[in-house]
């Protein structure tokens, strides 16, 4: 274990001493999460061995997939205007590999004009649009992971993106390392050094964007509960950013920011879990249901300043 106290420290020393010449909240677009199941959990998931977008959360947890599963997510945030779709999959089979495809996009974007641009709006000089858009963020997360002793596993797992805002486009490419310990098979602790070597966002009009580091702990505990006989997984995310966030987080401490995450998971049967959780400062709950080979899965965020999320995904298991 002394190693890996050593890796940590080293990666810790390393986030304090970066440059922190990024943009402030560059790297929000890959916040956004995966998996249902996982938002349903307060978007926790760098534990998670059932969650099926391993590529996204914690891409060393592949290491261990056995089988194959994937997963086709739909969401609609604030009132119906932003679209979230997301395609997942994890292959075992020795393969243990794993894909995040994700478009987040506000679609149907009226653009304006008025017939005198060389005078301000009137009854004779009224506004029409000319053209509709859609500004749209593109998303490929590829997992890689690899079984350093039955207990450490570490992963990869490399991003690609292309942005599309306005009549503005832009391509970027960065990765997250990944890290998790199994304690016991009810303990497990894990990391996420997210953009490790600072992500990239190059712009079609020569602007460039620049994506901090940050730092994801989490662990994982299961127990039996007396008398019910249902088994309770608990999940416990601090999530550390060095974007000198101070109002937009739980916790900040001169440019060092922490954002709090939590979820519950009760497995009611074999076919039915029920969850809920805490993102910040918002609540989440949500279920599964399991027939067979195939799965539905429900997330409800309440959000107390915009609209609440509903999400809903199919997934596959072979």
């Amino acid at each position: 274990m002394n190693r890996y106290l050593k890796l940590f420290n080293v990666i810790a020393l390393f986030l304090l001493l970066s440059p922190l010449s990024a943009e402030k909240y560059a790297g929000e677009l890959f916040m956004m999460g995966a998996g249902v199941r996982n938002i349903a959990l307060g978007r926790t998931g760098l534990t998670d061995q059932n969650s099926s977008s391993k590529a996204y959360w914690n891409a060393s947890l592949l290491a261990k997939q056995i089988g194959s599963d994937y997963e086709l997510m739909h969401a609609e945030d604030f009132a119906g205007n932003l679209k979230y779709d997301v395609f997942s999959a994890n292959i075992g089979h020795k393969a243990n590999i794993g894909l995040v495809i994700s478009r987040i996009a506000i679609d149907n974007i009226s653009l304006t004009a008025i017939p005198n641009p060389d005078s301000l709006p009137s009854n004779d000089n009224r506004p029409y649009a000319y053209k509709k858009i859609s500004n749209a963020d593109y998303i490929i997360n590829l997992g890689f992971g690899r079984e350093l002793s039955n207990q450490f596993l570490i992963g990869i797992s490399p991003k690609l993106v292309y942005r599309n805002i306005a009549e503005e486009s832009a391509y970027g490419f960065g990765a997250d390392l990944s890290a998790t310990y199994f304690y016991s098979d009810d303990l497990v602790l894990a990391c996420r050094l997210r953009d490790f070597f600072s992500t990239q966002l190059f712009y079609q009009n020569g602007t460039h964007e620049i994506v901090n580091p940050g730092l994801d702990l989490e662990a994982y505990y299961s127990l039996i509960l007396p008398k019910l006989d249902k088994q309770l997984n608990l999940f416990l995310n601090t999530e550390l950013n060095f974007e000198n966030i101070d109002a937009g987080s739980s916790l900040s401490v001169g440019v060092m920011s922490a954002d709090l995450h939590a979820g519950l998971e009760l497995l009611l049967t074999q076919s039915v879990s029920i969850y809920t959780g805490y993102d910040i400062d918002n609540l989440t709950a949500g279920f599964t249901l399991n027939y067979r080979l195939f799965n539905v899965n429900y997330s409800f965020e309440q959000d107390t300043e915009l609209s609440n999320s509903h999400r809903i995904s199919l997934g596959l298991k072979l």
